[in-house]
């Protein structure tokens, strides 16, 4: 069964190796950039981390950075994401909730932009 929950530091390797292409196009590179930057936000904003599993693995990822004035939707990756339309569809919920009270701008990376529009 599939739930949301807030994201851990023992969840960062398995995060950043799956958005680790949405970092850079060097597979490698692009891993230590997400590996730092999922650390970085778990230090600055743990709670709007967000990971969903089925209890064997993880299956989507977000994280969210809500600013003074912006809000940015900084990772959201399913994987597999046409085989998993109920991870991506919890995920889409969670960021519901936020963006009905957001009173700022509101800041998506591309791709978090695409698979939000395409799914």
């Amino acid at each position: 069964m599939l739930k949301i929950r807030n994201m851990g530091v023992e969840d960062a390797e398995t995060v950043a190796k799956m958005v680790a292409l949405d970092h850079d196009a060097d597979p490698a590179k692009g891993y230590k950039e997400a590996r730092k930057h999922t650390l970085d936000h778990l230090k600055i904003v743990p709670q709007h981390c967000y990971i969903v599993d089925d209890d064997k693995q993880i299956i989507a990822a977000m994280v969210l950075h809500p600013q003074d004035k912006v809000f940015e939707i900084e990772d959201f990756h399913v994987k597999e994401i046409q085989r998993n339309k109920q991870a991506l569809a919890l995920l889409k919920a969670r960021l519901l909730e936020y963006l009905e009270n957001v009173q700022t701008e509101v800041l998506c990376c591309p791709y978090a932009l695409m698979r939000l529009i395409a799914n």
